[in-house]
């Protein structure tokens, strides 16, 4: 109690000698003055400078000047200010002894500065006014020479239990470092992401590669630094990730080796997001949409969304049509009968492979005998397209329906399988009797 009033009587003290003495007017004064130079750098800046820095240098730049224009236009004037009040201070520090206003507005307008980039990155009013109920009074107290004995006090009451000792002091601060670090953490997660995603110069496999290697440190650094705040001993944690591994050796195996492997498939970019795939025997054909921990998810051509896990990708066949380059090999088998000019269909099937306009020069177009069937000769033609995306069945049935048209014009006949049958009536078979 007698150690309250003491703080109480200074904080008292304190505050008469800094209003009766001639100093603090001065103070005030150049205070004004810092404040009235930040609002005209600010003023000129805000009408002169950014709108043609906006217009000119970061126009083609369009994720930096969205940054520009959301951070800068609301931090600039509380910047200048610490700036010119920092200046001011260091002058008025070289004629006069007490400066307590000047370092106590700094620290205010520090706080104010602080409090509004919480506001403006976070885009949460729970997180800015938490971290400024906390703070604010610490700044106060901190100005005052009271913080030191307020921590003691507050760390007087606390709970003890086992080696842990959770005192009221350490509960705030905790809870202030946590709320911090999350916001930082989603910060820096949020804005790497998203510029890992703008970024054209990166491949897509290596994008997940990194937003992974960004989680994982960003998020264990934030376990760490809230465990350290809290005062766990971290060699207490050796027992429990033994647990832990021996539990991921038996009962979370297949979890395990599904992300091991989602992790392998992003290191050794065998499969990237936009390869055409096949897998299961060709039961599952589409494009790879996204890597997950778990599995990958494939969009197939009738719209389904099939999410295989990863660990199919490692030990099971996979066939990538667009692994090293998009060309892909088409395939057309056709039968004519034999009295047709076998030099004059290849050459008919030849020329409409070539007439396609996404059919590559090379490899070049074929055209062979396969067979000579029992009512047919069969012809295969391989041709090849320039990219597989693109679809290869409406290729496929265009050069069909060409070849079609130009077998009709030159009287090349499609044979059709032919039969011949002969009718046993009853009279036939009571002879044979």
């Amino acid at each position: 109690m007698n150690q309250r009033n003491i703080n109480y009587d200074k904080l008292l003290e304190i505050a008469a000698q800094t209003v009766s003495s001639s100093q603090f007017y001065w103070q005030s004064l150049s205070l004004i003055f810092c404040f009235i130079i930040s609002y005209v750098f600010y003023r000129v800046t805000k009408r002169a400078l950014l709108p043609k820095l906006t217009r000119t240098t970061l126009r083609k730049n369009v994720e930096l000047n969205r940054l520009v224009t959301k951070y800068i236009n609301t931090l600039l004037y509380p910047l200048l200010s610490v700036i010119f009040i920092s200046i001011g201070l260091s002058i008025y520090a070289q004629f006069f002894d007490e400066t307590i206003l000047f370092s106590t507005t700094l620290k205010l307008v520090a706080l104010f500065l602080f409090l509004r980039f919480l506001r403006v990155s976070s885009d949460n009013k729970f997180i800015t006014n938490t971290a400024g109920f906390f703070l604010a009074p610490a700044l106060v107290l901190d100005t005052f020479g009271l913080l030191d004995s307020t921590i003691t006090y507050l760390d007087h009451y606390a709970l003890k239990i086992g080696l842990v000792r959770i005192s009221i002091y350490l509960i705030i601060k905790t809870f202030v470092v946590i709320l911090i670090l999350f916001w930082a953490s989603n910060l820096i997660v949020r804005k790497s992401k998203l510029y890992i995603e703008n970024n054209s110069n990166i491949k897509s496999s290596t994008k997940g590669i990194i937003a992974k290697i960004i989680d994982i440190f960003i998020y264990s650094a934030v376990a760490i630094i809230s465990l350290k705040t809290l005062g766990v001993d971290m060699t207490t944690f050796a027992v429990l990730g033994g647990a832990i591994g021996v539990g991921i050796g038996f009962g979370l195996q297949k979890i395990a080796s599904n992300f091991i492997s989602g992790i392998i498939l992003l290191f050794e970019r065998s499969i990237e997001i936009g390869d055409w795939v096949e897998i299961d025997n060709g039961n599952i054909l589409g494009v790879v949409k996204h890597f997950s921990g778990r599995y990958t998810l494939i969009e197939c051509f009738d719209g389904k969304e099939i999410m295989v896990p990863n660990e199919d990708f490692i030990i099971n066949k996979v066939t990538n049509l667009t692994y090293s380059n998009n060309r892909a090999r088409i395939e057309v088998n056709i039968g004519v009968g034999y009295s047709s000019d076998l030099i004059k269909v290849k050459e008919i099937m030849m020329l409409c492979a070539h007439e396609h306009p996404r059919t590559l020069s090379y490899p070049e177009v074929e055209c062979y005998v396969t067979n000579f069937g029992e009512y047919d000769i069969k012809f295969t033609l391989y041709f090849w397209v320039s990219d597989v995306t693109a679809g290869r069945m409406s290729a496929k049935s265009e050069v069909m329906m060409n070849i079609w048209k130009k077998f009709k014009e030159n009287d090349i006949k499609i044979s059709l399988p032919q039969r011949e049958m002969k009718i046993i009536n009853d009279n036939d078979f009571s002879e044979i009797k």
